[in-house]
């Protein structure tokens, strides 16, 4: 027999060829905890990239949570099967979207920690609870022990919507850069949220809120939340344009309703619900507190408002003070137990803008404060503004003497023409709010 060493040396060489393939070690990352870790790697290349946050499983008084830890930078899913306990800041970068379902639970973490949740510029949240199945944010000692205002620093949302205070602003207990000059920016959608406890103090002029919307767009859709029991202001507007619609303030130790910076959004049907042991302004609403006349002016437009005040013993309370240049327009309000003031007008610029009718306060009954007006006479002296008491239970009540059409003011304002937030028998509050 004949042999063909050519060929034969060929299959040698491509049977060595196929060893030496087959004994060839895949290199990537092995860490399976990391951002890129690859499955079919044997070696290690150094490439591993670590997640900026940790979801962990801890359990608290026999209760399994989703500890969340770090910066979440992609899609993802706060699930309502889950309960979710954020530890220090959690943030949701530029590009990223955090769902949140609907009765879903989150909680604060009590670890020495300054826990909050901040949607950075660029980021998006989509929070939507509904009526009977509301998203509830609160402090783990609703479960361990006595929850106490200022437990941790609630939700902030950074926007890129204009702002007088600079060109982008740092928030408040360092949460993010906001501002910029897109006024229509979208950073999501809020709906039936309550946020409960928060407002943490962390040094002079330097709180968490309940709600803090920094230089955010008209984009962004916020309607039924509630601030309850925060030790700082309830919900708070640093510039922007964003609008809200449905909101509900009580128990804050501070400002109910707080705006500055140039903020130029729409508000509809918004309660404030003081309680004995806190509270200061039903709203304080400033521009900007170190040249009152910087532009873009706050300048918001307002309708069906109640604000119940509450003495909580030093008898500051002030149902209105508008300040520090604000302009604006609020038309169908109810102003009633605030131990000084129910409407103030502080200040020069505030006083010229009123004078001007760039500040307007139309169609409302203020009554049965301590003083109803306080150098306001322009207010005082409107035919369409009234002392008359209209009836309320707690903050339930409305009158129709006097009262403007408010979807004159926009398209964005729904049908309304009553003085007040809440009809008897229409309670949008029910169910989702303590």
């Amino acid at each position: 027999m004949k042999t063909n060493f050519k060929n034969f040396g060929m299959m040698l060489l491509a049977a060595g060829m196929m060893t030496a393939t087959s004994c060839k070690k895949e290199k990537g990352c092995t860490d399976p905890n990391a951002k890129n870790f690859n499955p079919d790697a044997v070696e290690d290349d150094g490439s591993c990239i670590s997640f900026p946050y940790k979801i962990t499983q801890v359990t608290i008084s026999g209760n399994s949570y989703q500890r969340v830890v770090g910066t979440i930078d992609e899609n993802y899913t706060f699930s309502s099967d889950k309960k979710w306990l954020l530890s220090g800041g959690v943030n949701i970068a530029s590009g990223a979207t955090l769902t949140i379902q609907a009765g879903t639970e989150i909680f604060a973490a009590d670890d020495a920690t300054t826990p909050f949740l901040a949607i950075q510029r660029g980021g998006k949240i989509n929070a939507v609870g509904t009526a009977t199945d509301p998203i509830v944010m609160t402090t783990i000692k609703t479960i361990t022990g006595a929850p106490s205002p200022g437990d941790w620093g609630g939700i902030i949302i950074n926007g890129k919507a204009q702002i007088n205070n600079g060109t982008e602003a740092e928030g408040e207990g360092g949460t993010g850069k906001y501002g910029g000059s897109n006024d229509n920016d979208n950073s999501g959608t809020i709906k039936y949220v309550r946020v409960e406890y928060a407002g943490k103090l962390l040094g002079t002029d330097n709180e968490l809120n309940g709600f803090s919307f920094n230089g955010v767009g008209s984009g962004t859709t916020v309607e039924y939340i509630q601030a309850y029991r925060g030790a700082d202001d309830g919900i708070e507007f640093f510039g922007g344009t964003v609008s809200v619609k449905y909101a509900v303030s009580t128990g804050n130790e501070d400002d109910s309703f707080d705006w500055t910076y140039g903020w130029r959004g729409n508000g509809q049907f918004w309660v404030v619900n003081q309680e004995a042991g806190g509270g200061d302004r039903g709203i304080e609403a400033d521009n900007n507190g170190s040249d009152n006349t910087l532009m873009p002016y706050s300048n918001p437009t307002i309708a069906n408002v109640t604000l119940v005040g509450v003495d909580d013993g030093d008898a500051s309370n002030t149902g209105m003070r508008l300040r520090e240049g604000t302009k604006g327009t609020i038309h169908n309000a109810i102003v009633t137990g605030f131990p000084k003031y129910g409407v103030r007008v502080s200040d020069a610029q505030t006083t010229t803008n009123m004078t001007a009718s760039e500040l307007v306060l139309k169609n409302s009954n203020v009554f049965t404060n301590a003083s109803d007006w306080k150098d306001c006479a322009t207010f005082s002296g409107d035919a369409t503004n009234s002392t008359s008491v209209i009836t309320l239970s707690g903050y339930v009540g409305t009158s129709t003497t006097n009262a403007a059409d408010p979807t004159t003011l926009g398209s964005w304002f729904s049908a309304g023409t009553f003085v007040g937030a809440v009809e008897t028998g229409n309670d949008w509050t029910a169910g989702w709010t303590k």
